[in-house]
């Protein structure tokens, strides 16, 4: 759903991201997280940044399908 007024038309997304220590190559920390559409309350976990913005993106072009549920 998006929010609308007169002369926009907005979402909203949080996104959360910690770093795992072991996630990544041998010694490099790696960054996961969760990404959210705050007015379906939609969640997609997030391995890397392609994920956020491939999340984002889906929300754009209207895709709500794509987006989730936690794909």
């Amino acid at each position: 759903m998006k929010q609308t007024n007169q002369d926009y038309e907005a979402m909203t997304f949080v996104i959360r991201l910690w770093r795992e220590p072991h996630s990544g190559a041998p010694g490099v920390p790696g960054w996961r997280g969760r990404a959210m559409h705050v007015q379906s309350g939609t969640e997609r976990g997030i391995q890397d940044l392609d994920a956020v913005l491939n999340f984002i993106q889906s929300w754009l072009q209207g895709d709500s399908a794509a987006a989730g549920p936690d794909a």
